[in-house]
């Protein structure tokens, strides 16, 4: 045989054998991937079923595979839909809860403002007083009584407010201060204001237009006068205020009684 023929037929030989083997081994190939398919379906099938209620996965694929299946979206929706219940169900609790902590909490010593002076009980007016001197003199009276003093101190005080500001809270045309504040109308008596007509030695220009205040002055002074109790009404009166009429109290202790005994 020709060299050259020779060598031909070898090189068909060849092609056919590689041709054989390479189909050969596509066909194995193809089939592994057809039965790790079919090994796939089968375990995840056996996962299923091992997976019923009251089953415990053992592994994380297990989970995995549980959750990825059509019983574990429908559990998981169902979650869902009880967890946002849930929450809907909360929500006004929550918002109640926050709207009343937001409002402030008061306590019986910051619902309002403490008065300058205590708010007079309502008695009717007598003696022929006004309703604003009728208001000053409880004023008077009440804050005599928080002192625990007694009555007899309220009727030299009603009877000394009577004589300096017929129970007026009088500011002072000398006084600038005096007339931006509440007043029952306006006296030129040096530096003298308020109902007991007190001069700046007294106090601060607001503590002696305050009548609350201009009371609780004048029974501290009184206080301090040895044997008070046992003077005249009139005595006792000048002997605080220190007048250039000292008689000038006793016409007023008739109506000072009337109105202790109308409020004490």
């Amino acid at each position: 045989m020709p060299p050259d023929e020779t060598m031909a037929r070898r090189l068909a030989r060849h092609r056919q054998r590689y041709r054989r083997g390479r189909h050969s081994a596509a066909r194995p190939r193809t089939g592994l991937y057809t039965a790790a398919v079919v090994i796939a379906f089968l375990a995840t099938g056996s996962l299923f079923v091992s997976a019923s209620p009251g089953s415990r996965p053992d592994t994380v694929a297990q989970v995995d595979t549980m959750q990825q299946g059509g019983t574990g979206r429908a559990a998981d929706a169902e979650n869902r839909a009880s967890r946002g219940g849930a929450r809907t169900g909360d929500q006004p609790s929550r918002q109640s809860a926050a709207s009343a902590s937001a409002q402030p909490a008061q306590s019986p010593a910051t619902s309002a403002p403490a008065a300058a002076s205590p708010s007079p009980t309502v008695h009717d007016p007598v003696g022929g007083l006004t309703r604003a001197e009728m208001n000053n003199a409880i004023t008077i009276i009440q804050v005599g009584q928080q002192q625990n003093l007694p009555q007899r101190a309220f009727v030299v005080a009603i009877a000394t407010a009577l004589q300096e500001s017929h129970l007026h809270n009088l500011a002072n045309s000398n006084v600038p201060a005096s007339l931006n504040l509440p007043n029952e109308g306006v006296g030129s008596d040096h530096d003298s204001v308020g109902l007991f007509q007190q001069r700046p030695n007294w106090g601060t220009v607001e503590q002696l237009m305050n009548p609350a205040g201009a009371a609780s002055r004048f029974y501290a002074a009184l206080v301090q006068v040895s044997g008070w109790q046992q003077m005249a009404i009139t005595v006792a009166a000048q002997t605080v205020q220190v007048s250039a009429y000292p008689d000038a109290y006793a016409k007023w202790q008739s109506l000072a009684e009337q109105v202790v005994n109308a409020v004490a």
